[in-house]
């Protein structure tokens, strides 16, 4: 159907521009263009003269003989436009085209009123009455109301996806104690008992009880030995051991104590990739980048014939899988119980720099020989809630505990991986 429009409303009850012009020139004689006055005049002209109907000499405007008969005879778009506001339609189409041309006239949809079902009701359903009446179709850009439904935590819920990515790449994840004996947190892993680490500043110390107890005597020895003299390890060792500090109670500051736990239970000859997400504790000052109790993200992979190669093929394998970015590179760093080790950096496109992300190496003789074991270890480990910042997109570690009903009903459920 077709529909005139305010223009075009105009234009039929008052006639159109160029008609009107030709009729005053035909009354008054030619007119200097700033003689006239009359409403659309640029209009007028413009298609008076497209019609042949006027010309303008020295800004005089002169009717044609074309313009002439132009008064006496009805103007064909003028019977078009009244056309279509009398039946919607038009015979000319050409007539049609320059209607529409000059907006006089547009093109609506307009549908018979048919009654339509809006909502299923039990009495609907027995008289099957829905099977020959329409059903209202939804409208997804209508207001709505806002609706809250349960969902996961942001930060739990990356979590849960790191966690899954891991069993997939064949991991197992493992545990460990939260209050953890000095032995497993430092000595086992070959950390000198006078490393700042684990001075008062950089542990959590527990008041009740102090001390734990070493069950295993052997490794207890073979670590104190290493620790002493290298043992049979090929180190100097540090030259001193407190077996008192190494039973001194702590919460842990890392999650490696979990591996080296694992390690000292593992059958002989037997391989192994496992994985550990856990909170570890260490008296920072607290802000927005810093916590006292946070999660580390660290694991293992022990095998026969593996070597650094190996760990470096994995960390890529972890960045695409885990991280979603195949752009890394890594960097030579120093840890205590690692040799060699690196640093893996990614490079972050919405920050557009590379970040580091993940410490890694191959476990020291130092910390294997005590704990029996004969195969290479290969060993990685990150700041959990400093990767879920990333991925989260947020500048306050806090954000990731925190209870702010508002932050978390706006939180998207689903973030791309970085």
């Amino acid at each position: 159907m077709y529909r005139l429009t305010e223009e075009g409303k105009k234009y039929l009850s008052e006639g159109l521009p160029e008609i009107n012009l030709v009729k005053l020139i035909s009354q008054r004689g030619p007119l200097h263009v700033s003689q006239l006055e009359m409403e659309n005049k640029q209009i007028a002209i413009s298609w008076a003269k497209k019609n042949g109907w006027i010309v303008i000499e020295g800004g005089v405007i002169k009717l044609t003989e074309k313009g002439a008969k132009a008064v006496e005879e009805e103007s064909p778009l003028l019977k078009a436009l009244r056309e279509v506001d009398v039946s919607g339609k038009c015979s000319d189409e050409k007539l049609l085209e320059m209607l529409i041309k000059r907006n006089l006239v547009k093109k609506t949809r307009e549908f018979p009123e048919v009654e339509e079902i809006s909502q299923l009701t039990p009495e609907i359903l027995l008289s099957e009455i829905w099977r020959v009446k329409p059903f209202k179709k939804y409208d997804v850009n209508a207001p709505a109301p806002e609706l809250y439904p349960g969902k996961k935590h942001p930060y739990v819920a990356f979590i849960e996806e790191v966690r899954e990515k891991l069993v997939e790449m064949g991991f197992e994840e493992v545990k460990s104690p939260v209050v953890e004996a000095e032995f497993w947190n430092c000595d086992a892993l070959f950390m000198p008992q006078d490393h700042p680490a684990r001075s008062l500043h950089d542990i959590f110390h527990v008041k009740h009880p102090r001390k734990a107890e070493i069950k295993d005597k052997h490794l207890f020895e073979r670590v104190q030995k290493t620790h002493e003299n290298g043992w049979i390890t090929g180190s100097k060792g540090w030259g001193t051991w407190d077996q008192e500090k190494a039973l001194n109670l702590v919460l842990r500051s890392h999650t490696t104590p979990s591996s080296i736990r694992y390690l000292a239970n593992l059958e002989s000859g037997k391989e192994a990739k496992v994985f550990c997400i856990d909170r570890v504790f260490r008296p920072d000052v607290i802000d927005k980048t810093h916590l006292m109790e946070f999660d580390q993200c660290e694991g293992i992979i022990v095998g026969k014939h593996v070597t650094f190669r190996h760990l470096l093929g994995m960390l890529k394998e972890f960045a695409k899988e885990v991280l979603g970015t195949e752009k890394v590179k890594f960097v030579p760093h120093y840890f205590p119980y690692t040799e060699p080790s690196i640093e893996m950096y990614i490079f972050h496109e919405k920050l557009n720099k590379w970040v580091e992300v993940v410490g890694a190496g191959m476990f020291r003789p130092e910390v294997l020989k005590p704990l029996g074991i004969e195969y290479n270890v290969l060993a990685w480990g990150f700041g959990f809630s400093r990767l879920a910042m990333l991925k989260l997109e947020i500048e306050d570690i806090r954000y990731l505990f925190a209870r702010d009903i508002e932050w978390i009903r706006k939180f998207p459920v689903m973030k791309c991986l970085l």
